[in-house]
C-alpha cells in the first residue's frame, strides 16, 4: 500500500509542477486568444489531476494511515498522536482539493455563462460551493483549536471563495464585464492554493526557510493573489448601480 501511495504522490507532484508552470501562460497571453484558451485548458486539466490524486491520497491516509505511512510510526512512542496528525493533514488535503475544484470549475462556468448566470446556478456547483463553505469553517475551527497555521490560512480562504462565488451567482445585476473579473479571479485563486500548497508542503525543504520567513512565504501567494483579484474587479466589474442608472436615464429620455 505504501508503494501505491508513493505512486499517487509522484503523480500528484507531476500534475502540480505542470499546473505551477502553466499558470503563467494564460496570465501573459492575450485574453480570448487561441493561445490563452489552449493554455487555460491545459492548466485546468493539470488542476483536475491534482484534485483526483489529492482525494485518493487523503482517503487512503484517513482509512489506513499505518499502511500508507509506516515510517512515521516506526520509532514513535505516541502512535495515536502520529495517526491523528496524519488524519488531520488528510482532511486539510481534502479541503484543498475541494477548494481547487470549486475555483477551477467556477472559472470555467463563468466563462461559459458570461452575463447569463443560470449555468453557474446548477445544483452540483452550488452543492460543492456550500460544501466548501462548511469545509472552510471546519478547517478554521480545527486551526483555532490546534494553532495549525495552514488550517488558519486555508480555512478562511475556503470561506472567502465560497462567499464571493455565491455573491456573484445570486446578486441582482452584474456589469457587462463582471464575468471576466470572476473568471480571472477564480483561476488566480486556484493558483494561490497551488503555490501556497507547494511552498507549505514541499517548497520549505527546497528553500530552507524557517520562522518568520517561512510564514511570510506561506501568506505571500494569498496576499499577492488577493490584490490581483481586487484590481481586476475594479477594472472589469464596475458597480452595477452605474449601469442601472444609465438604463433609467436612457428610458426616461
Amino acid at each position: 500500500m505504501q508503494t501505491i501511495f508513493h505512486i499517487i504522490l509522484l503523480t500528484h507532484i507531476s500534475f502540480g509542477i505542470c499546473a505551477l508552470s502553466l499558470f503563467w501562460f494564460p496570465a501573459f497571453t492575450k485574453k480570448g486568444s487561441v493561445k490563452h484558451k489552449k493554455f487555460g485548458l491545459w492548466y485546468s486539466y493539470a488542476m483536475h489531476g491534482i484534485v483526483v490524486t489529492a482525494v485518493l491520497m487523503a482517503l487512503l491516509s484517513i482509512s489506513m494511515p499505518a499502511l500508507v505511512k509506516p515510517d512515521a510510526f516506526a520509532n514513535s512512542t505516541q502512535p495515536q498522536a502520529v495517526q491523528q496528525s496524519i488524519i488531520n493533514f488528510a482532511w486539510l488535503l481534502l479541503h484543498l482539493a475541494l477548494l481547487t475544484l470549486v475555483s477551477v470549475r467556477y472559472g470555467q462556468l463563468v466563462l461559459k455563462a458570461k452575463v447569463d448566470r443560470a449555468v453557474i446556478r446548477q445544483p452540483i456547483q452550488l452543492l460543492m460551493t456550500f460544501g466548501l463553505a462548511l469545509s472552510g469553517a471546519a478547517i478554521l475551527a480545527k486551526g483555532l483549536i490546534s494553532g495549525h497555521i495552514l488550517m488558519l490560512i486555508f480555512g478562511p480562504l475556503g470561506l472567502f471563495i465560497a462567499a464571493t462565488n455565491l455573491h456573484f451567482t445570486f446578486k441582482k445585476t452584474v456589469s457587462a464585464k463582471g464575468w471576466l473579473a470572476e473568471h480571472l479571479g477564480a483561476y488566480i485563486t486556484s493558483g494561490i492554493a497551488a503555490y501556497t500548497a507547494f511552498i507549505s508542503f514541499g517548497g520549505r525543504h527546497v528553500f530552507g526557510a524557517s520562522g518568520y520567513l517561512q510564514l511570510a512565504m506561506w501568506v505571500a501567494p494569498g496576499i499577492i493573489g488577493t490584490l490581483c483579484i481586487v484590481l481586476l474587479s475594479r477594472k472589469y466589474d464596475k458597480p452595477a448601480l452605474a449601469t442601472t442608472l444609465k438604463n433609467v436615464k436612457e428610458k426616461s429620455a
